[in-house]
């Protein structure tokens, strides 16, 4: 919208100037609002009259030496000018007010500064809460689950957030946040961050996770294998048992034949002079062992063993 003013008096002319807000204040929107009043404002050489210190002139010239002091005094004209341009930038303030705001402006605002100090009062708390609130979402984001680019969509959100609420985060700070929130495994690149001398921008640090993300990934699609072969290494002999068991047992008998053994081997089976390397008995081979089924089995007797000789005798137990 553009205005036109001049005095009445026609000593001062008020010049011309052109504001555009694109969209009226509501609650959503203020640091927005805000910065488009205030960039019109500037550029017209009026942002003097929404200030804290802002008063008009006298109404009145002083009367010059010589003058008789009975005469009316004369109107000072750069009052009225300042009443002009201030009355046009009241309406414009209240002009780019949403319905819903505008009821909240106490009806007594007589001046620009009025109104501007009303709506700043109204959403200053506002915004401070949600600045509080938005940085501790960066302060306690982590990136979980999520992929290296959903946790900067993420932070940038949030970030964005911020800039709304009237708190622009820089890149060092934001960098800090999203390091803060990453998994221990991406601590080599924490470190390498950590020990430069040149800050890095998000930009970069986004390109250094990804692809360190992308070398993991490449990693443990071969790391599977490894690492189900170290669990099995150290799940030990239990764990050939515990597979053992799991296909139904060796020899063609499982738990529900446990019952009817009385000498740890299906009846009708004893081999003589055949000793299980397992439990240490005679009888059966350790193939056909029993104790491959039982979880809780920790071996022979301590310090018993089958030597090669064929007698018993005090040895560390056969594993």
């Amino acid at each position: 919208m553009a205005f036109h003013l001049a005095s009445s008096s026609g000593a001062s002319t008020v010049p011309s100037f052109g504001f555009s807000v694109t969209e009226k204040l509501a609650h959503n929107n203020y640091p927005m609002w805000k910065m488009q009043v205030l960039s019109a404002l500037k550029g017209a050489q009026l942002a003097s009259f929404i200030n804290s210190e802002a008063k008009p002139p006298s109404p009145f010239l002083e009367p010059m030496k010589g003058e008789d002091k009975k005469e009316p005094p004369k109107t000072n004209p750069e009052f009225e000018s300042w009443v002009a341009k201030d009355q046009t930038i009241l309406h414009f303030l209240l002009s780019s007010l949403s319905k819903e705001i505008l009821g909240q402006v106490p009806t007594t605002v007589a001046s620009a500064k009025e109104a501007w100090t009303a709506i700043d009062g109204m959403f200053a708390s506002q915004s401070r809460a949600r600045i509080i609130s938005t940085r501790m979402g960066l302060a306690t984001a982590s990136k979980g689950a999520s992929s290296i680019s959903e946790f900067f969509i993420k932070m940038k959100a949030l970030a964005d957030e911020m800039v709304s609420a009237g708190r622009k985060i820089e890149d060092e700070e934001l960098v800090s946040y999203i390091l803060t929130g990453l998994d221990r495994e991406y601590d080599p690149v924490v470190s390498a961050v950590a020990a430069r001398v040149e800050p890095i921008s998000v930009g970069e640090l986004y390109t250094q996770l990804t692809s360190f993300e992308q070398r993991m990934e490449m990693k443990n699609g071969g790391g599977g294998y490894q690492s189900s072969a170290n669990m099995a290494s150290r799940g030990g002999h239990g764990n050939c048992r515990g597979g053992a068991r799991g296909g139904g047992g060796r020899g063609g008998f499982g738990r529900g034949q446990r019952g009817g053994r009385t000498s740890g081997r299906p009846q009708g089976s004893f081999q003589a002079g055949v000793i299980c390397q397992l439990c240490g008995k005679e009888g059966h081979a350790v193939v056909k062992c029993f104790k491959w089924f039982d979880a809780s089995f920790t071996g022979p007797p301590p310090r018993m063993g089958w030597t090669q000789t064929g007698t018993w005798t005090l040895v560390q137990p056969i594993t």
